[in-house]
């Protein structure tokens, strides 16, 4: 049977709203020192600066750099979720009907954010777990350092690997988060690293802004990633919205494929899709913690 359809492209700022959103549920979006924006160029200008400032004489030529800028493609990859309710919900008063209405979105905004880390971390389709063709794992192009059983040696063994790199931030799995906490100074009984988020609020590690999320190891990932935790230049992971977002209330036929009509069953899906782009313009600025 044919799908019936009501499609609507939300307006510019609740799509602005629900980018601000993804960083509540993204390391990536938390981590990120720019503010996240709705455009619809996919191409990033690189700029290596590379200038030194040069004391000069009274009269003294002044020499200068030459510098030039190059351009990277952003990957591109659409999400969508679409979720079923009772059509029992089209006779709920209004209010009612709003705040289920709004707690949906809200749902699917943060299944949204949750795919950009599975795409960019681990090249991972959230909802099957599998690996995406054609996607490369910023966890497979990073510098690798594998778990020695001393975490604060590891953390030292990641700030090495990237040393050259301005490095502002870490993404912690849970594992590796409540192994941090546990972590006392012998003398004092202390926390070692007192400010570890246990989510995605702001925290520290070793003063370097840290977020925590079960993105970071791809928990739904059917085959084991091993990724502990993931420091780096965050600055250098370019994202965002390349087209509007779309809202789309579906009543009739099988839209996501699961052998049930929705007429027949008394329900309605509701489903959000979104366009992302992004480029890690250079992977080697980032360092992957590896159980063995």
């Amino acid at each position: 049977m044919a799908m019936d359809t009501t499609k609507i492209k939300l307006p510019v700022e609740v799509t602005q709203a629900i980018i601000n959103k993804v960083g509540n549920t993204s390391t990536i979006a938390a981590l990120s020192p720019s503010t996240p924006q709705l455009f619809l160029n996919e191409d990033y200008i690189v700029f290596n600066g590379a200038a030194e400032a040069e004391v000069v004489a009274e009269g003294q030529e002044k020499s200068s750099y030459e510098q030039t800028a190059s351009s990277i493609t952003g990957k591109k990859f659409k999400v969508q979720c679409t979720t079923r309710v009772t059509e029992e919900l089209k006779w709920a008063d209004e209010d009612n009907r709003l705040e289920i209405i709004s707690s949906i979105q809200e749902d699917q905004t943060k299944a949204i954010a949750r795919a950009l880390d599975y795409v960019i971390y681990h090249a991972i389709n959230p909802k099957s777990g599998t690996t995406l063709s054609g996607y490369t794992a910023l966890t497979a192009s990073a510098a690798s350092v594998t778990d020695s059983g001393d975490d604060i040696a590891n953390v030292d063994a990641l700030a090495d690997a990237v040393n050259e790199y301005e490095i502002n931030g870490v993404a912690l799995s849970r594992t590796w988060a409540s192994r941090l906490r546990k972590l006392r100074v012998p003398a004092t009984g202390m926390r070692f690293y007192p400010e570890i988020p246990i989510n995605l609020a702001a925290g520290t590690l070793d003063g370097i802004p840290a977020a925590t999320s079960t993105t970071v190891d791809g928990k739904k990932a059917t085959t084991p990633t091993k990724v502990l935790g993931i420091m780096g230049d965050y600055s250098l992971i370019k994202w965002g919205m390349i087209r509007d977002i779309w809202a789309e209330v579906i009543q009739y036929g099988d839209p996501d494929q699961t052998g049930v009509d929705l007429k027949a069953h008394n329900q309605i899906a509701y489903r959000t899709e979104a366009m992302f782009s992004y480029a890690v313009l250079d992977p080697k600025a980032f360092a992957v913690l590896k159980a063995e």
